[in-house]
């Protein structure tokens, strides 16, 4: 432990080690102290201790942090100014900073280097003011100036901010009171960032500035860009065609400096720097001026490339989430590597590093999960595009292709997996399909009932003309009544036949789905009430849609009387309708013992009923007239007990149209 006792600097007893970095530290004229791997100061020379007590006014114990060196809450931000500068030196970084401190009335400015050491850091600081700077040694200057602009553009921040900051040090280290960095745009040199001092009004200057491009050979910064070397004019006034002497004269500046900014051989702008003072140009100050410019073009375009790099991986991002399509890139092992907005929409997730390293079938145990992973490893087995289709949970059907992208390293592969999402499409084949043979079947049991029609007519004539011979005969009577009923049986079934094949011509209109379900239940609750079943009804009001009155009042009176004939007196009808987005769904639910599944998949065929007397022909019908309104149906057991048929209609926006 090293203890400042008397305004000596003494290191602990007992330790040869601590004698000699005892020893060492007071070699230095500069102030230096060494930090612990914890940020606290564990040593330090005279020359800093000196500068600590006149600027603290007390004396300093080792080992010392910040906290305790800085205590007054005034001196917040210049501690956390100290502690990003410890942190990053210690992680093994060499950081430079400049500080202005004031000593017995005066301002100084200090340069502050660190430099990574073992378990620690070693910090010694320069003072750089006027007389100070000038005790720097040859070379030192530009070995300052190049750390200096190593740190600054090792902070993220834009180019434009990283250059006013790096023009900032360089006039104040070496008196220059303006500056320009001109880069090439094709073949002329545009202004990038303009920095001068508070103290000058330069606002005419900068707004002149803006205006100007110069081409090669053309104004002091082209005549840098064209002889490539630094050019002095020690007065912009002694420069008769200079673009800028009024706006210069009235912002005092008179001498000025143009180097090239080169990345190696290639220049690719100029740095101007602007002086109040009239002066001469030294050979030692030429070559620091162009030690300088040359360390700032590198890094100038270095972060023009680094920017350019990002800005085009933002594009490529931004155009890959525009896919609608899902598409998941992963790496041969199965882990995803990259998934796109509609991907990770798929995957029910919103933040992108939640998906990343997952595997796909880690997302659910159902499709469409369990084969995308199974495809991932066919491609990767094989070596070869593979094609599958999916249906998940939903109904939802997807088009699944994959392949291998191949790069230049093996460790590069990727499989591709995209996803086309063909619900509509095949819900619209099998609508034109059941259509179809809707259509041709429809004709031909329209023709069969128009023919039967006639026979049964005239049986039930028949019918009515024996009844009236047989007079009293009860068991003759019995009989005839059986025959009647069979006879109204099949003229019910004729009915419904010729309904099923008729030819409808839709007058599609804006309408409510509250108005027409009204009317619907309004005509069914006689016969829910002769049933004793309850009907339950929920519909949000104003849902419109393009509909036909009459058509849709018959699809849901088939709906509602099929729920009623399956339910048992005392149980309830449920009706519901509400809005999804932009689609309206309808419902109705009963609580009868719902459907068998295995007649899941057939119960919309004609003709298919399990109901003794029924023709099977409702929910052939019912599906017919939805599809007619572009809507869709789907029937399933609701949960525990009952049955459920929801149809979904697209919602009618009346205002949109208009638009």
């Amino acid at each position: 432990m090293t203890r400042r006792v008397n305004g000596s600097s003494e290191v602990s007893a007992g330790t040869d080690s601590g004698a000699l970095v005892g020893a060492l530290l007071e070699t230095v004229p500069d102030p230096l102290w060494i930090l612990g791997p914890d940020a606290a100061i564990t040593h330090g020379n005279a020359a800093f201790l000196r500068i600590c007590e006149k600027v603290l006014r007390t004396k300093i114990i080792f080992p010392i942090d910040v906290e305790t060196l800085l205590p007054d809450p005034r001196h917040a931000r210049a501690r956390a100014w100290w502690n990003d500068l410890a942190a990053r030196a210690l992680s093994g970084r060499n950081v430079m900073a400049d500080a202005r401190i004031v000593l017995e009335g005066a301002e100084h400015l200090y340069t502050i280097s660190m430099s990574p050491a073992a378990a620690g850091a070693v910090c010694i600081a320069r003072d750089v003011t006027e007389g100070g700077r000038e005790n720097l040694r040859p070379g030192e200057r530009e070995n300052l100036f190049e750390l200096a602009v190593t740190r600054l553009f090792d902070v993220e921040k834009p180019l434009d901010t990283t250059l006013r900051d790096i023009l900032a040090f360089l006039c104040e280290a070496d008196d220059w009171d303006c500056a320009v960095v001109w880069l090439r745009e094709d073949e002329q040199l545009l202004p990038s960032t303009v920095w001068s001092r508070d103290s000058i009004d330069a606002g005419k200057f900068r707004e002149r500035i803006g205006e100007l491009r110069f081409p090669r050979g053309h104004g002091i910064p082209g005549r840098a860009w064209a002889a490539d070397e630094v050019i002095w004019l020690p007065d912009l006034f002694d420069e008769s065609n200079s673009a800028r002497a009024e706006s210069a004269a009235r912002a005092g500046l008179h001498g000025t400096a143009a180097m090239p900014l080169r990345d190696g051989a290639r220049i690719i702008g100029v740095l101007e720097l602007l002086t109040r003072a009239v002066r001469p140009m030294s050979e030692q100050r030429k070559r620091a001026l162009e030690r300088a410019s040359n360390a700032l073009g590198r890094h100038i375009e270095r972060r023009r490339l680094h920017e350019l790099i990002e800005r085009k991986g933002l594009e490529w991002a931004r155009t890959f989430d525009a896919i609608e399509l899902p598409i998941f890139i992963t790496r041969l092992d199965g882990q995803i590597a990259r998934v796109n907005r509609a991907a990770r929409d798929l995957a029910g997730v919103s933040d992108y590093p939640d998906v990343l390293g997952r595997e796909l079938s880690s997302f659910g145990e159902e499709e469409p999960w369990l084969t995308l992973g199974t495809i991932v490893e066919a491609v990767r087995d094989s070596g070869t595009p593979c094609t599958a289709q999916i249906a998940d949970a939903r109904d939802r059907r997807y088009d699944v292709n994959a392949t291998v992208f191949r790069s230049a390293t093996d460790e590069d592969e990727r499989v591709i997996v995209v996803l086309r999402d063909t619900t509509d499409i095949v819900r619209l084949q099998e609508s034109v399909r059941r259509g179809e043979q809707l259509a041709a079947l429809g004709e031909l049991v329209a023709g069969v009932a128009h023919q039967v029609r006639n026979p049964i007519f005239g049986m039930a004539l028949t019918l009515d003309a024996l009844e009236s011979t047989v007079g009293q005969d009860a068991e003759l009577q019995e009989q005839a009544g059986i025959m009647r009923q069979w006879l109204d049986r099949l003229n019910r079934l004729m009915e419904s036949l010729l309904e099923y094949g008729k030819t409808w011509t839709l007058d599609l209109r804006a309408g409510t789905v509250d108005e027409v379900l009204q009317q619907t239940i309004d005509g069914c609750r006689p016969l829910a009430q002769q049933a004793e079943v309850t009907l339950d009804v929920d519909v949000e009001p104003g849902l419109t849609l393009l509909l036909d009155a009459n058509r849709l009042t018959h699809a849901f009176e088939n709906l509602i009387l099929n729920a009623v004939q399956h339910s048992d007196a005392g149980q309830r009808v449920f009706i519901r309708a509400r809005r999804d987005g932009d689609q309206i769904e309808c419902s109705v639910r009963d609580e009868g013992p719902g459907f068998n599944a295995s007649d899941l998949p057939r119960i919309f065929e004609p003709f298919f009923t399990r109901r003794r007397g029924g023709t099977g022909l409702g929910l052939s019908i019912v599906q017919r007239i939805v599809d007619e309104h572009g809507g869709t149906i789907d029937a399933r057991n609701a949960g525990q007990r009952g049955a459920l048929v929801k149809v979904r209609f697209p919602r009618f926006d009346a205002d949109a149209v208009r638009q």
